[in-house]
């Protein structure tokens, strides 16, 4: 099963305009600017996001999900679209880590100033900042800064103004993702994190999303060098697209009933459909039965029609979601999240419809190949336009 969730909050925070909110902000951003050669003028920004995992950990206790000691225990992966990037770096790495302190979301804009009292123009600061938690405006708390404050096993870090969150460190407190000429979208395995706060091991207080190195101590550090590493700009979760960040959670619920059911062999010359596509509604938990047939049955001698044969799909089978109007794989081929099911009624799988977007439309995609997942011998795509759409 491989299931996703959007964000609860996020924002950017910036070093240059350290009382600046940007809760509401449509793009997450890890920019540094450099005014010279040395870190005394350096200004980076970081990005908070946080995720509800309410409807994860109830799943983990009813047992629908396995728990985290469980050796088939479910991976998490962090997962950042790109909107745009700047005068990259060959390579660079990004660094996420758990917040140890609280935040408040705000609602201000990088680019909106607002008429003070005095007839200034200013930026929105209620809400978090690279210098405050809840906002310069009213409550006014500030991270926690300096080695002598850090709460024990915390930490944090600046190249110029002080401020710019707290985080946790050490073994199981950090995922990370290394680019070497390659796409800028975030693929992030982060497990040991979630882990962290489904175990209740510490609050969660959501990602902090930085430049490699940026944690002390560390040889390497994209933040502080005087260094550019480029721009890089994500969709936030207010964005009006389908490029939302994502909490993806996966793990293995192949069933492998003995059925007695022959399977079809790997050829393109098969009929494979679906039989309860359609509408379904948002929350539905769905369980997809598939029609699988060849399309030049051999002759045999029955007192049966050939047409009430029952088929499966052949045992390395896979299911895969596609944007019907965009094209992209919303849900990709995996060799343990999406492998397909079979019981007495031949193939199935299960599919939760709460991760896709109202009045959209989505197809399914199957894989079927004989040999290694990631080398087959052969491979073969199924798709024939099996249409769905999640209604509100």
């Amino acid at each position: 099963m491989r299931y996703s969730i959007t964000a609860k909050k996020d924002a950017t925070i910036y070093e240059a305009s350290a009382s600046m909110n940007s809760g509401i902000d449509e793009i997450l951003e890890l920019s540094k600017i450099v005014s010279s050669s040395t870190t005394t003028n350096v200004y980076n920004s970081r990005i908070l996001i946080k995720f509800p995992l309410e409807e994860i950990s109830s799943s983990m206790v009813a047992g629908i999900i396995p728990s985290t000691s469980e050796s088939s225990a479910p991976k998490f992966e962090l997962n950042l679209f790109t909107n745009d990037a700047h005068q990259l770096a060959y390579k660079y790495g990004l660094e996420a880590f758990p917040v140890s302190e609280s935040w408040d979301m705000g609602k201000g804009r990088t680019m909106d100033k607002k008429v003070t009292p005095g007839g200034s123009l200013k930026y929105e600061e209620e809400g978090v900042s690279w210098q405050y938690r809840d906002g310069k405006r009213f409550f006014a708390t500030k991270w926690t800064t300096g080695s002598a404050t850090y709460t024990a096993g915390t930490t944090g870090s600046f190249a110029t103004e002080p401020g710019g969150a707290t985080w946790y460190t050490g073994s199981g407190y950090v995922g990370s993702q290394s680019f070497d000429y390659e796409a800028t979208d975030v693929s992030m395995d982060v497990t040991d994190i979630v882990n962290k706060w489904l175990e209740g091991t510490i609050d969660n207080e959501g990602f902090i999303i930085l430049r490699s190195g940026s944690n002390q101590g560390n040889t390497i550090d994209e933040e502080r060098n005087g260094i550019p590493y480029g721009d890089l700009l994500f969709f936030s979760t207010d964005t009006h697209t389908v490029y939302q960040p994502r909490l993806v959670v996966s793990w293995k619920d192949r069933e492998d009933s003995l059925s007695g059911i022959s399977a079809i062999d790997v050829t393109a010359d098969n009929i494979v459909d679906i039989r309860n596509r359609g509408a379904y509604k948002k929350g539905d938990r769905v369980r997809v039965d598939i029609i699988a047939r060849p399309k030049f049955p051999a002759k045999t001698y029955s007192t049966e029609s050939e047409a009430l044969t029952k088929y499966k799909l052949p045992n390395l089978s896979y299911w895969s979601v596609k944007d019907m109007i965009t094209e992209e794989t919303v849900v990709p081929f995996d060799s343990q999240s999406t492998w397909i099911s079979y019981d007495s009624n031949g193939s199935y799988f299960n599919i939760w419809m709460d991760q896709f977007y109202d009045e959209r439309r989505y197809k399914f995609v199957f894989k079927s190949i004989t040999g290694d997942y990631n080398y087959p011998t052969t491979e073969t795509i199924y798709d024939n336009d099996l249409t769905f759409k999640v209604v509100r």
